[in-house]
């Protein structure tokens, strides 16, 4: 069920972080190995969900060629990964196993969903000849250590504010669908009075998030000024593109943009896609791409040309007081399938794409020590380059959508904030939100309240796969 351009974006780029864990070739037949996969998947479980990536240094990133076995397929069969996390987790959960390919080379993906309602522990011992190598009754976590680094451990005092909070964030879900269900018909604005949310933004917050992204842009166009670039990439400038700012309330004054602020963002992003907003682009492979602190905020560049699979043309800036922004070009253009850049505008990508930067977004913030009870978050988005388009779901056809007719405006904007402690279950009235000028600019079209619910699912369970 997983989109395989996360699988593919893992393998190609991989990274650690608190969803994400890096292993080297093991044999999961064996004590040290089963050791690694039980810890390490129970730990991505706690988390709410990951990835365990086998057939990676963790230090260098760097295939582990010299250990890969000839019977892989064989050792990472998902019945017998599966039968080994039920025998030794608490509360049995089923994960899957997919396959990323680099260089003609086969790599297996644990994939460990999301929804974890009750902290999972180890149920029995695994015992490594005189070495309790897994203790009955042992919470596994993913968690920072002081550097900002993630690292599976046993739980930490410090890590059982998180653990329950996913937890009941996830419990929290089935009490909203149990609401939804018998609050049908109620806009958006009435149900935001009734949780005690205000039914307006903030003019402030939203004048500050729209600021940054008239920065942001700014930025981006000097960016583009300063690079030497090809005529192919020339060509991707001229196509559409969209731009989201980010604003955290209450600021933080005196922050640094060091690498320990990176190593936060580069840990605690969930990595719902292949290739997620806010990168960490520190060990790109083109010293032009990765990030250089300006003004005290990370700002980096990225042009990836892709005939086989997207281009990409990526500016963001991470300013520590808690203000992040974002340009990326549009996948209807950047695509390989679509040969007509500029005719069309797929809905269902940016619903995604809206949901995806809300819940970066929230992690991100969480991760950086902004108190959920305390916190409210500003988005701001703002699309480009709309007239003459029209709204289709060409990535994902089988979905029913109003598609109306042609936009008429080259350029929409909208604002949404929302508390911090909002679970990513509650995210799909906020995308709903942000997104229905942007359909309405297509003669009054709209996207029914279900699909984007269903969409958001889908996203944060990394079901991507329709």
């Amino acid at each position: 069920m997983v989109e395989k351009s996360t699988i593919d974006g893992l393998v190609a780029n991989p990274s650690e972080g608190l969803n994400v864990e890096l292993k080297r070739w093991l044999d999961p037949t064996q004590p040290a190995g089963m050791e690694k996969i039980v810890k390490g998947v129970i730990a991505l479980r706690n988390r709410n969900g990951g990835f365990f990536v086998v057939g990676f240094d963790d230090t260098t990133l760097a295939p582990d060629i010299a250990n890969e076995p000839n019977n892989a397929k064989q050792l990472f069969h998902v019945d017998d990964i599966q039968g080994l996390i039920s025998k030794y987790a608490s509360d049995p959960f089923e994960i899957e196993i997919a396959w990323g390919e680099r260089d003609g080379r086969q790599y297996p993906v644990i994939v460990v969903p999301s929804g974890v309602k009750v902290p999972v522990a180890a149920k029995r011992d695994l015992i490594d000849g005189a070495r309790t190598a897994i203790k009955v009754g042992a919470v596994y976590f993913r968690s920072l250590a002081s550097n900002g680094t993630p690292s599976t451990t046993e739980a930490r005092p410090s890590d059982w504010a998180d653990i329950v909070e996913i937890c009941f964030d996830n419990r929290e879900a089935d009490v909203g669908r149990f609401i939804r269900r018998h609050l049908a018909g109620l806009d958006p604005s009435t149900l935001l009075k009734l949780v005690g949310q205000p039914s307006a933004p903030a003019p402030t917050l939203c004048d500050r998030a729209l600021k940054l992204i008239d920065d942001g842009e700014a930025r981006f166009e000097q960016a583009i000024n300063a690079r030497k670039l090809s005529a192919d990439e020339e060509k991707l400038l001229k196509h559409g593109f969209f731009s989201v700012g980010l604003v955290i309330d209450p600021a933080r004054t005196g922050s640094v943009a060091n690498q320990e602020f990176m190593n936060r963002i580069a840990s605690s992003n969930p990595k719902y896609t292949g290739w997620p907003f806010w990168l960490d682009v520190r060990t790109s492979a083109n010293p032009e791409n990765r990030p250089r602190v300006v003004n005290n905020a990370f700002e980096y560049l990225v042009i990836s040309l892709s005939p086989g699979f997207t281009n990409h043309i990526d500016f963001a800036r991470l300013d520590p007081k808690g203000e992040f922004f974002l340009h990326r070009l549009l996948q209807d253009d950047g695509a390989p399938s679509q040969a007509r850049p500029g005719h069309v505008l797929d809905p269902v990508l940016m619903c995604l794409r809206v949901a995806e930067a809300m819940g970066v977004g929230i992690a991100l913030a969480r991760a950086l020590g902004w108190r959920p009870d305390e916190t409210v978050l500003g988005f701001g988005f703002r699309w480009h380059k709309l007239k003459g388009r029209r709204l289709t779901a060409w990535a994902n056809p089988y979905i029913a959508i109003n598609e109306g007719g042609v936009a008429h405006d080259d350029m929409i904007e909208s604002y949404v904030q929302l508390s911090l402690d909002t679970p990513l279950s509650a995210l799909a009235q906020f995308v709903e939100e942000a997104t229905k000028r942007l359909f309405a600019a297509f003669d009054g079209a709209s996207l029914p309240r279900r699909e984007i619910e269903e969409l958001v699912r889908r996203l944060f369970t990394r079901k991507l796969g329709f």
